[in-house]
This record gives structure tokens, sequence and C-alpha cells, in this order.
């Protein structure tokens, strides 16, 4: 069966159908990633993408339990070259296409995936659909105009006890391996991100603010944003990723959307003095010309394009990073971050 992947400049891809039957839109974005495939595609920042592999060679070892940091599959669609989608079953006990289908969740296959990667990488992410027909959809609908955290934070708090220190875990789509990484600091209280933050009464030592999908300016962050900048000052503040994002907003700075972003596991991050091969995915950056009066100093960047990578305000009390320090996949570089955490809870 043959599945089409249709693009907004009216750009028809062909290739062989797998996975979920029906059709799906998105913003089409890319990894340049070589393994990690099952942590990739669980991620919650993917929520309304559609992920190209560059990679060729997907789906070529089982399933795992331990690999995943969600409990579904988050992209709306995939883009392959050579997709295993027969792979015998792990210990999840299904195979790739069968994992696929559960989680209705189309692919395609047989794609020049480094071809359409070289094409987003000059025109910039487009909105496209996986559809079974060659017929161009009636429109292209703005899947980053959504609340994508809305999507995929959870519902209700829930507590992980495993030290005397606390934090607040503010879940904006957060990856399983951050609540792990965390879990080893301090104490966990993980709430939505649409907590009633003025009715928390506890103390807590430290703010934590994850990884997660979408706009960090979308209209439905607002009370988050406003509950951060409250807070500056009077108790360490922290994150990753869009949590990096919302800080920096809190605090007045801007973000803007990036050409293609960064999404991959060998980006080079430098403090200035040393160089740390980091796990990115995100497609919105902090600006840096807007950090002047702020209370925020730019504290590290990317090697390549100058990104916007760390944050720090002595006055303020926080520190956060754009990258993934938890890898997962990828390398661990980055994992003196969580040392860093350590020093600002006093422990």
């Amino acid at each position: 069966m043959y599945r089409y992947l249709i693009l907004e400049d009216g750009t028809v891809y062909k290739g062989t159908a797998y996975g979920y039957e029906g059709e799906t839109h998105g913003e089409l974005v890319f990894t340049t990633s070589m393994s990690g495939y099952l942590e990739t595609i669980t991620d919650p920042s993917y929520a309304g993408q559609i992920l190209i592999f560059a990679y060729p060679e997907i789906a070529n070892y089982p399933l795992s339990y331990e690999s995943m940091e969600s409990d579904r599959i988050q992209v709306s669609g995939l883009i392959t070259r050579d997709a295993h989608a027969e792979m015998p079953a792990g210990n999840l006990g299904i195979s790739f296409d069968e994992f696929m289908r559960m989680n209705k969740v189309p692919g395609i296959d047989g794609i020049d995936t480094r071809h359409l990667v070289e094409k987003i990488r000059r025109k910039g992410v487009m909105k496209a659909w996986i559809r079974n027909t060659e017929k161009m959809p009636d429109d292209f609908p703005d899947t980053m105009s959504e609340n994508l955290v809305g999507l995929v934070s959870r519902k209700r708090a829930s507590f992980v006890k495993s030290g005397s220190k606390r934090i607040l875990f503010i879940d904006v789509g957060t990856k399983n391996s951050l609540i792990n990484n965390l879990a080893k600091i301090a104490s966990l209280h993980i709430v939505p991100y649409n907590y009633d933050f003025d009715s928390i009464k506890d103390d807590y030592d430290m703010i934590f603010i994850p990884n997660g999908p979408g706009d960090p300016a979308h209209e439905s962050l607002d009370e988050l944003r406003d509950f951060i900048k409250r807070s500056f000052g009077s108790i360490p503040v922290t994150g990753v990723c869009l949590g990096n994002q919302i800080i920096a907003l809190a605090a007045g700075a801007r973000t803007e959307k990036m050409k293609f972003g960064h999404r991959g596991v060998n980006h080079a991050v430098t403090n200035g003095d040393k160089i740390y091969i980091t796990s990115h995915n995100h497609g919105y950056a902090v600006s840096r010309d807007s950090l002047n009066g702020t209370g925020l100093r730019l504290a590290g960047w990317d090697i390549n394009d100058g990104t916007v990578e760390m944050l720090e305000g002595d006055e303020l009390k926080t520190f956060s990073v754009q990258f993934h320090p938890e890898a997962h996949p990828g390398p661990y570089d980055g994992e003196w971050f969580f040392g860093r955490l350590r020093e600002m809870l006093g422990d």
C-alpha cells in the first residue's frame, strides 16, 4: 500500500505505508540522531509534529519499556528511509509496526529522507499531511498554534519521595528520564502546567520546569509564566528546554521560532571554557538581543549557530539550559547540570 507526504508548498512524496491506516497532519521536522529511535518518538516535545529520521536505518533493534520516555508515541507521524517495521518484539511484546498501529500513528517508508532534510534546511519547517491519496488537502492546520502542553501534561499531581529536599516539578511535557534524574537529588511534587499555584502553601527548595512541546509564549502558559516571575529571587528556579524558554519569558526576554530547529544528539555547546556534546530537541530559542535588563546573562551557547543554550541570573536565583542534560538518547556531557542543581539545593 502506498502513502503520500504532502507539504504546504505543494511537494508530494510517495512511499510505502506502515503503522496506522489513518491520515494525520503536523509540523514537519527532522532529527539527525542515529540511535535512540524509541526514546525519540515517545518524547512529548514532539507532540503535533511529523518527524523525519535523517538516518536511514530505523527500528533495527527491538522495542523495550526501559527506552520509553512516556507511555505512548508522541509524534503525529513518521517519515523513514528503511524502517524495520516487522522487527521482532522486545519486552513490549509487539513489533514496531504493531506499536505504531496501537498508538494510531501512520508512517511512510522508502523516502529519501536526506533529500527531504536538505529541503527543510533550505526552506524551513513546513506544515504537512500524511495521506492515503496524493490529492491536495483543503488546508494545512497550524498545530504550533494549539495548546500542545495541555495534550501531554499530566492531569493530576503526584509525589516521588526520595530525600529531605523538595522540588516543585511543573510538568509541561516531561520525559521520564528527567523525573528519574531529579528523583536522585530530591523528593518531587509533580504538578500539571495549569495547577492552582496560588493554592500552594508548602515550602519548596526549588522549582523545576522540564521539556515540552510548542510555543513557550502560548497563552495557555500565561499563568505559569506569571508564577515563575513572582518566584524569582525567593526560591531557586531551574529548567530544561521549554523550561529554559519559559524562565526567559518570565524574566522579560523574548523567544523566537527557529528556521528548522535543533534535533539530534551531537550538538556542541560551550560556556566559553569547556565544550559539551549534547542532545537537543527544540524549535524555539531565547533571543540573545532581549537579555539586557532582564537579570539574566548568557552562560552558554551553541558553537554552530550561537543559539542561547544556558542562562543564569544570580539575583533571580535561576539557572537553566536549552539542551537535554539527561540525554536518553545522547551523550552524557551535560550530566554536570544535575550536580549544579545539588549545589543550588545546598547539598
